[in-house]
């Protein structure tokens, strides 16, 4: 019995939660042209009702005022950078620091208190925030394409919101407060990818000014290899983990590899998979604010 138990945790965790030094301590930073369908399978469930209702939400939004932070903007895309803004300025970065909790007000009031955390965090906290003033927006999961591979650093938590005055998915980048233009229209993560890839021109606004354009690209383009999304915002247990329950979607390019771990740390069991970018991107019931 107990080899079954020690096989079985090495199997969940190869690295048994990071007791285990083991992979590549850097990860893999070529930027390379990927290709994927351009058909989807319309299958999956990517709902983005209005959320701002949710007790939760609305105690969020009151609590910090954000309707004040929107109140002169003239299009929501201004909007989007202003509470974005708003939540980059609330804490450092420490991406060794989890806060433990998904909740934003928490998050929030233990920044307050000197606390510092991760990409996660901000991810969190923006896409709250956001969805509390009734934008349709959701956390993007990116990671490299030696994921698999590496102990560490092998994934970034970003956002994507719809602007329904331009019909249209938005990337956007908490940590460095950035939103990616190509001649003046939002790209949303795919499109972004495929202009660093290509060598295409882009325009960062709202960036912290922590770091350059060119070194932004530099760092962000490996991360731009699989893109993955909650399944109607569902959590993912460890009996999920152990029954391998699907919870999300994984966009991932024609030729590439199912990662099989998480940085060695958890098995990554829990998605669907497609090489269609449609199915990443669906049809969001227009709403103009």
């Amino acid at each position: 019995m107990l080899v079954l138990l020690v096989g079985f945790a090495f199997w969940l965790s190869p690295r048994l939660g990071g007791l285990i030094d083991l992979g590549k301590e850097s990860i893999e930073t070529t930027i390379t042209t990927l290709s994927f369908d351009s058909l989807g399978t319309d299958g999956y469930e990517l709902n983005y009702p209005d959320l701002s209702g949710e007790p939760h939400l609305v105690e969020l939004r009151e609590t910090y005022q954000l309707d004040t932070l929107i109140g002169s903007a003239s299009s929501s895309l201004e909007q989007v950078l202003a509470v974005q803004s708003w939540v980059q300025s609330r804490w450092e970065h420490d991406g060794d620091n989890s806060a433990g909790t998904s909740d934003a007000i928490a998050i929030l009031r233990a920044a307050e208190q000197g606390q510092r955390f991760r990409c996660v965090e901000y991810s969190v906290v923006t896409s709250a925030c956001l969805a509390s003033l009734g934008f349709r927006v959701r956390g993007l999961g990116l990671m490299t394409r030696d994921i698999a591979e590496v102990r560490s650093g092998g994934g970034h938590a970003v956002n994507e919101v719809y602007l329904p005055d331009l019909k249209r998915w938005a990337f956007l980048d908490p940590q460095y407060n950035v939103m990616v233009l190509r001649d003046g229209a939002p790209l949303n993560a795919v499109q972004f990818q495929h202009a660093i890839a290509h060598g295409i021109p882009v325009e960062l606004v709202g960036p912290s000014g922590a770091i350059s354009t060119e070194d932004y690209l530099s760092w962000v383009g490996p991360y731009l290899y699989y893109f993955y999304v909650s399944l109607d915002r569902q959590s993912i247990s460890i009996w999920d983990r152990v029954v391998g329950n699907k919870k999300q979607l994984t966009l991932y390019p024609i030729g590439a590899d199912r990662p099989a771990t998480f940085q060695g740390l958890i098995r990554w069991n829990n998605t669907h998979y497609t090489h269609a970018v449609r199915d990443l991107y669906p049809v969001v019931e227009d709403q103009i604010r």
